[in-house]
């Protein structure tokens, strides 16, 4: 009798295991899909101030900002119409007016986890992410 109930509970426990594997895959690519997006959104980061802090030597050189994120965007694949680059606002300092640059930088995020975009407000497949970087010229500001 002890042998039936032994050879019951290794079906019990086959079936245990089938319902609950979904689940914990599941939250192991939500986990793996947490870190890429901490990493796109770190890499557009810092592409954004690369190319703002190529932008404060060079201020006219608009082309240049914008090469300068795509090239700093690693593993991202971004092209000239993810990244948006010019003279901002400018900043009083000391009663100066001292122009600024503004490097924007955006990327469409894709997860892999499935059902996702009905978690989505928008319902896209995509999670737009965007990074901008302000910083003042090294030009001396004018009066």
């Amino acid at each position: 009798m002890k042998k039936l109930f032994r050879s019951s509970q290794r079906g019990q426990t086959l079936v245990e295991f089938a319902l609950i594997i979904p689940i914990f895959l599941l939250l192991a690519v939500v986990i793996f899909d947490l870190g890429r997006g901490v990493y796109y959104y770190s890499a557009i980061h810092n592409a954004a101030r690369e190319g703002a802090r190529y932008g404060i030597i060079h201020p006219d050189d608009i082309a240049g900002m914008e090469n300068t994120a795509i090239e700093y965007a690693i593993g991202l694949g971004l092209t000239a119409t993810d990244v948006t680059a010019g003279l901002g606002t400018p900043e009083n300092v000391g009663g100066f007016a001292n122009p600024t640059v503004k490097v924007t930088v955006t990327y469409a995020f894709t997860p892999a986890t499935p059902f996702v975009s009905n978690f989505i407000p928008c319902g896209c497949p995509s999670i737009s992410l965007t990074s901008d970087a302000i910083m003042r010229t090294e030009a001396l500001p004018t009066p």
